[in-house]
């Protein structure tokens, strides 16, 4: 099955852009309808509640139309490896929502409202296969473009699907969006497995199932695993998530003890543990 047309490397990209306009007017009419209690609950982030996760996502937005598109980047010495990388990055998050706790909710949903569009518009304007940011969590310190992309609707998605869990509002799963949410998780997986001890020519699938249906399956080639659409009748080993646990998992906010009693596995039993150790966020 791994023909070099179903191999998914950097090339194939994965189309996000009308999702992500989707995500993010759901996004403002999800807000908009928050009461002083829905504001103030408790999300699945400790420490954090439906107001401070709000100003997490618009914290995303500013962040990154201030050094892209203005070019400006925040004072000090860069992060040089990935653990500094994340420590960086969330020392930044509770900066950020700190300061913004003595903001209205108005104020959040007005500074959403005005600057969500701004950043779809510039990711619209940009080349999908020019260099980018990297999506470190795939094990890219510099990605194409759209790959980069991909990676930020991702955040707008679980969080925000967060916000709908932590409220009691409807999710926003349907296959439109969960979909590339989904496809590009998985386009980490090759690094997810990169200590995997397996022979050349060992393949590995990996299917999802429930509010959408897609499989990919892992192939051992001589410099680690390569990726390639479809699953493979013949693998070695075969792992079914459901939709609703992988993006749980993959995003922290599932453990794999609770993961696992939900995810199905025939042939090498081991192959099980990467995928169930794989982020796909910087945290």
């Amino acid at each position: 099955m791994h023909t070099s047309d179903s191999l998914l490397d950097a090339t194939i990209p994965i189309a996000v852009l009308e999702p992500f306009r989707r995500v993010n007017g759901a996004l403002l009419a999800l807000v908009k309808t928050f009461t002083a209690d829905d504001w103030r609950r408790p999300t699945v982030h400790p420490n954090r509640d439906v107001k401070d996760l709000t100003a997490h996502l618009l914290h995303g937005t500013l962040r990154r139309l201030s050094f892209q598109r203005d070019a400006y980047n925040r004072p000090g010495p860069p992060p040089l490896t990935a653990h500094e990388l994340i420590a960086w990055i969330q020392q930044d998050n509770r900066e950020f929502m700190a300061g913004m706790r003595g903001l209205s909710p108005r104020v959040l949903i007005e500074l959403l409202e005005l600057n969500d569009p701004q950043l779809l518009a510039m990711f619209e304007g940009a080349d999908p296969m020019a260099d980018a940011l990297g999506v470190v969590w795939a094990g890219e310190w510099q990605s194409r473009a759209w790959f980069d992309i991909a990676r930020e609707y991702t955040e707008k998605w679980h969080h925000q699907q967060q916000l709908r869990d932590a409220t009691g509002r409807p999710p926003l799963c349907e296959r439109a969006l969960l979909e590339p949410v989904l496809e590009t998780f998985v386009r980490g997986l090759p690094f997810a497995y990169r200590h995997y001890d397996a022979a050349p020519g060992t393949r590995i699938s990996v299917s999802i199932a429930g509010e959408t249906s897609q499989a990919w399956t892992l192939v051992r080639m001589q410099g680690g695993f390569a990726l390639f659409c479809g699953a493979d009748s013949k693998a070695e080993a075969a792992l079914s998530v459901p939709a609703d646990v992988a993006w749980r998992l993959w995003t922290k906010g599932l453990s794999r003890e609770d993961a696992m009693a939900s995810i199905s596995c025939t042939g090498a039993s081991s192959a099980i543990d990467p995928l169930l150790s794989f982020v796909a966020i910087m945290a």
